[in-house]
């Protein structure tokens, strides 16, 4: 691990640290600074301001490590892998979610967003060539806006109520969800189903 990755763990690990005893919205880069005993231009060098950083927290703990190499076999194993490394750091999470003013709301509904469209052009891609099923652009672009704000919701209101339901709970109703609109959309292009 390189000296730059090294500070930044330990700028991000001293946030964590605040976040148990201060809101985010009140703690400072220099109560940060002061947490990791550097001085602030050593927290400028590696981040603009807290919310870099705090976006530098959820790619590295959570979207790299869960998200990264998410498919349709396994997604809901790494969804359930990603809550349950959220209540690991409950406070953490509870605390920034609720104290940044959307954003890491906006974050996350981006990051949601730009999955379900890859998601959505893979199944197209695996449509005949001649299908009149394919999506344009800017369907698929309101498509996977739909799911993203549907599971970044659940996911934000289950943080905000302070994660009672278990991770398995919230990712086995999401993946029946997923199967059933799955169900649906081939009984559409089947003819089995009609939405006119």
């Amino acid at each position: 691990m390189s000296y730059s990755t090294i500070t930044k763990r330990l700028i991000a690990d001293s946030l964590k640290e605040l976040t148990k005893t201060k809101t985010f919205d009140k703690i400072s880069v220099k109560d940060i600074s002061e947490k990791c005993d550097i001085n602030r231009q050593t927290f400028y060098y590696h981040f603009e301001d807290k919310y870099v950083l705090l976006k530098w927290i959820y790619e590295n703990d959570l979207l790299e490590k869960y998200i990264k190499d998410v498919s349709f076999e396994n997604w809901n194993t790494r969804l359930e892998e990603l809550l349950t490394a959220m209540t690991e750091d409950k406070r953490f999470y509870i605390n920034t979610i609720n104290h940044t003013e959307n954003y890491i709301q906006e974050y996350l509904l981006v990051q949601a967003q730009n999955i379900f469209e890859q998601a959505i052009s893979v199944i197209d891609k695996s449509a005949p060539d001649d299908s009149l099923n394919t999506v344009s652009d800017q369907q698929r672009n309101f498509i996977a806006r739909f799911f993203a704000y549907g599971s970044c919701g659940i996911i934000l209101e289950w943080v905000t109520k302070g994660m009672i339901e278990t991770p398995e709970y919230i990712a086995n109703n999401m993946k029946t969800l997923k199967d059933l609109c799955e169900k649906a959309a081939f009984d559409y292009l089947s003819d089995r189903l009609s939405i006119d």
